[in-house]
């Protein structure tokens, strides 16, 4: 299929990273029947399994295959000479001078940064990419594995794109991994306090009542992890009631109590006396613990970490400060569902909850700042949901 519209863009050379230069419409067309009228180019957009595009030494589209057409944001507009981020929708797009690629987000993108080294090796390379879309008004995670392979047609040097999407492989490693650690975690717990108990050593009462305590907290993880399925496949309905703001940072301040980090941090919670307004209690709970959590995490033995609700207009809204700041090359990928910056042992998934249930499901806004006075996690909801 030869395209012959050309993909509105901005004429700029400015940019944060890659190229922002655009090939003209009347190459992008010559291009495009040089490629689709190559037999090797046509068995790769026909035989190979995946999302497959190919583009320019501008990194623009000149041919897809069906499958990745099926799946992109630009609706019924042609894929003839958008980049592959404006093409599936990614959310830092406006962000660079040049759309795709241009953006300071771009300098850690799998997709960007395999498409130039195969432009440079002449090589075939192969990665995995985290790209947040913007589809069909919701923001969505992408994980995909990448392979980027040099095409020669004639004169012309295109690159061969095949995207495999891992999101549902991700999606249930990550849970799984999160299922395992905090289920293991409380479960190590159950089981001393019962050994104990059974010893007839110590304060039986004193036992006991850490094993309800611990039994809760089992519930509650089931429930947890029950609501992140629901919530990632749409089927997770709040269950509204009203709350006054001090009520969501009781329950948090109860949790972060039996939480680690909390003994060697100072936790400073800022009570209101804000009147009620209607949420989900155990979600948003749930959210502000996570921002909680996560700022320990990210803090030192002996930081304060201040929790407090503040009325802005007619929304509420929740901050979690930590000292510190948090680096740029990790803050356009903060909220992305399989990035950590904890190695190995991360999960990905604390702040990645926070935008699911907080945005998807509650309706509100989350977000951070960050600078050299500290780091502060938010999340805004109108008082009237």
């Amino acid at each position: 299929m030869v395209f012959h519209d050309r993909a509105s863009a901005p004429e700029t050379t400015q940019t944060h990273f890659a190229s922002a230069e655009r090939t003209s419409h009347e190459e992008l067309v010559l291009e495009a029947e040089a490629c689709l009228g190559h037999p090797v180019a046509r068995f790769l957009m026909q035989a190979l399994d995946g999302l497959v595009l190919i583009l320019d030494a501008n990194r623009q589209i000149i041919a897809t295959n069906d499958r990745a057409i099926q799946v992109a944001a630009i609706g019924e507009t042609t894929p003839l000479g958008h980049r592959p981020g404006e093409f599936f929708g990614c959310v830092h797009v406006p962000d660079g001078p040049g759309g795709c690629g241009t953006s300071q987000a771009c300098t850690h993108c799998g997709a960007v940064l395999a498409v130039l080294e195969a432009q440079r090796t002449d090589r075939i390379v192969q990665g995995e990419c985290l790209l947040t879309l913007q589809q069909g008004g919701n923001t969505v995670s992408g994980e995909f594995e990448i392979v980027a392979s040099p095409l020669q047609v004639g004169h012309h040097r295109f690159i061969a794109v095949v995207l495999h999407d891992l999101s549902a492989v991700k999606r249930r490693d990550a849970l799984e991994r999160l299922f395992y650690h905090d289920i293991a975690n409380l479960m190590q717990g159950i089981r001393g306090w019962a050994e104990l108990l059974a010893s007839g050593t110590g304060s039986g009462e004193k036992a006991a009542l850490k094993l309800i305590k611990l039994t809760d907290l089992l519930d509650r993880e089931l429930k947890g992890h029950r609501a992140m399925a629901q919530a990632e496949n749409g089927l997770l309905e709040p269950r509204l009631c009203d709350v006054p703001p001090r009520m969501i940072l009781d329950d948090v301040e109860d949790l972060l109590g039996r939480h680690v980090l909390a003994r060697q941090r100072k936790v400073d919670i800022l009570r209101s006396t804000e009147a009620p307004f209607s949420t989900d209690p155990e979600l948003l709970a749930r959210v502000v613990l996570n921002m909680a959590v996560n700022a320990m995490e990210a803090s030192s033995e002996g930081d304060t970490i201040t929790l407090w609700s503040s009325r802005e207009g007619e929304d509420v809204c929740f901050r979690v400060h930590n000292p510190g700041e948090i680096p740029a090359a990790v803050r356009s990928r903060i909220f992305q569902r399989s990035f950590t910056t904890k190695g190995s042992t991360g999960r990905g998934l604390g702040t990645y909850a926070m935008k699911l249930f907080g945005e998807k499901v509650l309706k509100g806004k989350v977000g951070f700042d960050t600078d050299a006075a500290g780091t502060t996690f938010w999340i805004r909801l109108p008082r009237g949901h």
